[in-house]
């Protein structure tokens, strides 16, 4: 009999994969015939992390025969068929649910914007804690919107990938950090899910210097943070974590001047300056004004919807699994 990790469990063993860590090898499953849910046979396995009752630890089954109670363990029951990709190897016989699968299992009890957070959690290039939150360190992104979009055509029909498709639509890869990640929804969601309806968003983008600058760079080319191309307009989150120091401030300054001076409109963003929603609103409307993006107003159901976004990417208390 094998293990299948999924949902929470799933989601908690890929973004707490760092970047020194192997990634293991896709699995040839194709039936969920041998999955198991017994007790005694997950206390023999060797597991990556962990479990209890208030975090117990989530494993798929093939039907409700295979599901046992316990208060340690969750068994879900996927009685559809298995696609490639759906699984990787761990130890011995057990798997655990791919990136691209753990997304759409998610899809099944997370909120439109919920869903957003991990789509870009798992296309982002940096990995958590085992709390559940907190920058660890950089590592690879561990899918594509593309390749998310490749397995939900392969799913089509399946529980969960409605919804799952619906918020890739607003997942934006490759950003660097959790603050990266509040930026990028707030200008790519809808206001109706807490967002301020900017143009076009990439995540660090790799802007070319021009050659007469380089000296002064120091570089050939920077990755803008938060890039909106329309409007040649750049974002910057300057961290106390990666922006202290004489050197690392000379560097920060030179690189803003460089920007402006190739005619992209830079503004960074501090932890100060955004450590509030009233703070957050009134830097939102600063880079509108800045990058020439028309201002509107806000009803007061979208401007909930944006306190309630901003709350939940901001708050200690909310964690991904």
């Amino acid at each position: 009999m094998s293990l299948y990790l999924c949902h929470e469990s799933a989601l908690r063993y890929w973004l707490t994969k760092r970047g020194d860590e192997c990634i293991p090898d896709c699995a040839d499953v194709k039936t969920l015939a041998f999955a198991s849910s017994n007790i005694g046979e997950i206390r023999e396995a060797y597991l990556p992390f962990d479990y209890s009752k208030k975090r117990p630890l989530h494993v798929m089954v093939a039907d409700r025969a295979s599901q046992r109670k316990s208060n340690n363990v969750v068994s879900h029951v996927w009685g559809g068929p298995v696609q490639k990709g759906s699984f990787y190897e761990l130890s011995g016989l057990n798997y655990v649910s791919s990136p691209e699968f753990t997304f759409v299992q998610m899809a099944v009890n997370r909120s439109t914007a919920e869903l957003v957070e991990i789509g870009c959690y798992l296309c982002g290039g940096f990995s958590i804690s085992d709390k559940g939150r907190g920058y660890v360190g950089e590592r690879l992104p561990l899918t594509t919107p593309e390749y998310l979009a490749g397995y939900l055509d392969s799913q089509k029909g399946a529980y969960g990938t409605a919804r799952a498709r619906a918020a890739l639509a607003y997942v934006i890869p490759n950003t660097a950090s959790p603050m990266e990640i509040l930026l990028v929804m707030a200008f790519v969601l809808p206001p109706a899910l807490g967002g301020w309806e900017m143009p076009e968003v990439v995540a660090n983008q790799r802007i070319a210097v021009d050659e007469s600058l380089q000296p002064i760079a120091e570089a050939t080319y920077f990755k803008g943070d938060i890039y909106l191309p329309s409007v040649r307009g750049n974002v910057e989150y300057d961290s106390y974590e990666f922006h202290t120091g004489r050197y690392r401030l000379d560097h920060t300054q030179a690189r803003r001047n460089v920007l402006e001076t190739m005619d992209v409109k830079t503004i960074s963003a501090t932890h100060g300056q955004i450590d509030t929603f009233e703070k957050f609103e009134a830097f939102i409307w600063m880079v509108k004004e800045r990058f020439g993006i028309e201002q509107r107003a806000f009803s007061k159901t979208e401007r909930a919807a944006q306190m309630k976004l901003y709350d939940r990417l901001t708050s200690p208390n909310t964690k991904l699994f």
